[in-house]
């Protein structure tokens, strides 16, 4: 357990869960310093965004603020003359808003931000240590980690 040529000690007392599960629940950055490979998630990776955001619901409520939002500015735009550019501009800048609106409210109901938060860390801590990268437990065993400093040379302070 542990990997790059370091023994670590775990917690047998611990709660036990698979790894997956610990995925859902914010995690210590010590626990997620021994296997920060675990918890790291691409970030330009689309279906990593869309689960994070909250899937199919923060999607739902992105469409319904892009609906409201554009037949507002229909109505509005309605009783007004405007030229067919700044007609189109104004509509799509409406749709846009209101789809961004939407999204910010659905992932506040909706979004994952223990998970969010893992990645996060995960990536800070392979960018700050690249060595981190090459480590592993054994499956399932994360759990023993939970709460034991990560006792690897390049997590300290030199």
């Amino acid at each position: 357990m542990g990997g790059h040529g370091v023994h670590v000690h775990g917690n047998e007392n611990n709660m036990k869960e698979s790894d997956n599960e610990m995925l859902d629940k914010v995690q210590l950055m010590d626990t997620i310093k021994m296997n920060p490979n675990h918890f790291h998630m691409e970030f330009l990776n689309i279906a990593n965004m869309y689960q994070i955001l909250g899937g199919a619901n923060t999607a739902a409520f992105g469409l319904i603020g892009a609906g409201i939002s554009s037949a507002y500015y229909s109505g509005f735009a309605s009783t007004q003359a405007n030229n067919a550019y700044a007609h189109s501009l104004r509509t799509i800048m409406r749709f846009k808003f209101g789809l961004l609106v939407g999204v910010a409210v659905g992932y506040n109901r909706f979004g994952d931000r223990q998970r969010m938060h893992n990645a996060y860390v995960a990536e800070r801590l392979r960018r700050r240590y690249p060595e981190s990268m090459n480590l592993s437990t054994h499956t399932d065993e994360l759990w023993k980690l939970k709460g034991v400093t990560a006792p690897h040379d390049f997590y300290r302070w030199h």
